[in-house]
């Protein structure tokens, strides 16, 4: 025999009666709401203040070490700037590492470059170039970027000691037998 589900209006009697699976009714729920939502309010307030008083500690805490950075920006820029001979050997370095770098990776795409009907297919996108072929512009960008710091390293480091050398003349008494030479 089938029982038939009732529609919403429809008098219980023509429908199976409802069991009780523990949870509220709505009637129930609407009775109990006035004292929910008040505890409700009250922990969101807590978790509120909570969450407010955590973004105050870690904004000042964010401000202090901002505050910190520039002093040590200066320190730094200072300690390369006493020590730029050192400081341009080394981008020079660096610079003479990735021109050799590009040059072998540029002689490596120019063999691996793919030709004929491979390169066809390249151009088509059903397959795809060597990692050499593709690696060696970025390559080479990196090592014009590093020549051009390298380059302004050498000459600020240059005119940083001819400046030096002419304080140092400067700062000579006249009747100094240096002068001479």
């Amino acid at each position: 025999m089938k029982k038939r589900i009732g529609k919403p209006g429809e008098p219980a009697s023509a429908t199976s009666a409802p069991e009780d699976d523990g949870q509220p009714s709505v009637r129930e729920r609407v009775e109990d709401a006035p004292g929910v939502s008040a505890a409700r309010e009250s922990a969101a307030n807590g978790y509120a203040r909570a969450a407010l008083g955590k973004a105050k500690t870690l904004t000042a805490a964010a401000a202090s070490g901002t505050r910190k950075i520039p002093g040590k920006v200066v320190a730094k820029v200072r300690e390369m700037d006493a020590n730029h001979k050192e400081v341009a050997d080394r981008i020079d370095t660096v610079s003479m590492g990735l021109g050799i770098t590009s040059g072998v990776v540029s002689a490596g795409a120019v063999l691996a470059a793919p030709t004929g009907l491979s390169a066809l297919s390249v151009a088509l996108g059903l397959s795809s170039a060597p990692l050499i072929v593709t690696a060696a512009p970025i390559v080479g960008a990196a090592a014009a970027v590093t020549g051009a710091l390298s380059g302004g390293a050498y000459f600020y480091s240059k005119w940083k000691a001819a400046k030096e050398r002419r304080a140092a003349r400067d700062s000579r008494p006249p009747d100094s037998p240096d002068i001479a030479q």
